[in-house]
């Protein structure tokens, strides 16, 4: 790909050009950065542009072009996206899921028996499907957490879920986790490890020798998870409504 395909101007656009794709760039400027940066958010199918407080839009411009090969090498490691829809197979919790439809179901969702079946109408469809899902690992996410924290003597203040694009949890010092609703898709033995490593920031907020053992003490098997994540994470953000 040559860099005449991903800008057409001097200016900085509000999307990049690759091949017939056009992938949207958002624009920061950090007072606190030193140099300019270049990420690629998979939540938002998107690269962001960081650019330090008196950093000229040319320089930025220029940057652009020097990544070229690494913007089209980070697409082409993006796995394929699949919209959720009747008939599509995802995972969830590591079992093999079919989605399916019947409008006239009186429950809003059930899972069972590798489907995940869901009522109402169709144009509403994509929207029951995600929230389903939010449903059912806000669920086990709760179960887990509330049962790690009590192992080691602590409670856990508040649960939220959300669509995040670098950490897939966060534990604050008023004992308040969020977590990324995208952990549906991956195996039930990665949310446990993100979840025991969520939960030993309630005892020890820094990722010390101290934390990793509390990690490992909830979570005995969670170099092998830590690593799945690490290798597979990125295809958690290939399920879209």
């Amino acid at each position: 790909m040559s860099s005449a395909n991903l800008l057409k101007s001097c200016c900085i656009p509000d999307f990049l050009e690759i091949g017939t794709n056009r992938i949207p760039l958002v624009i920061r400027r950090n007072r606190r950065a030193k140099r300019i940066y270049l990420r690629y958010n998979p939540a938002d199918h998107a690269f962001s542009l960081t650019l330090p407080q008196r950093t000229r839009v040319s320089d930025g411009v220029d940057f652009i072009h020097t990544k070229s090969d690494w913007i089209s090498e980070t697409l082409l490691q993006m796995p394929q996206k699949k919209n959720l829809k009747p008939g599509v197979v995802i995972p969830v919790l590591g079992e093999k899921t079919r989605i399916r439809h019947f409008p006239d179901m009186r429950s809003v969702f059930t899972l069972k028996d590798s489907e995940l079946c869901l009522s109402g109408s169709r144009e509403h469809l994509p929207r029951r499907i995600e929230d389903a899902l939010k449903k059912i690992v806000r669920n086990e996410i709760a179960e887990l957490a509330h049962f790690k924290a009590a192992q080691i003597g602590r409670k856990v203040n508040r649960i939220t879920l959300r669509d995040t694009r670098s950490r897939w949890g966060s534990c604050s010092s008023e004992r308040n986790i969020m977590f990324s609703w995208r952990l549906v898709f991956a195996p039930y033995e990665v949310l446990d490890y993100v979840v025991s490593h969520e939960i030993a920031h309630l005892r020890h907020m820094d990722h010390s020798q101290r934390f990793w053992e509390t990690v490992e003490a909830l979570c005995p098997e969670y170099h092998e998870w830590k690593d799945w994540l690490r290798i597979h994470g990125k295809e958690l953000y290939r399920f879209s409504g």
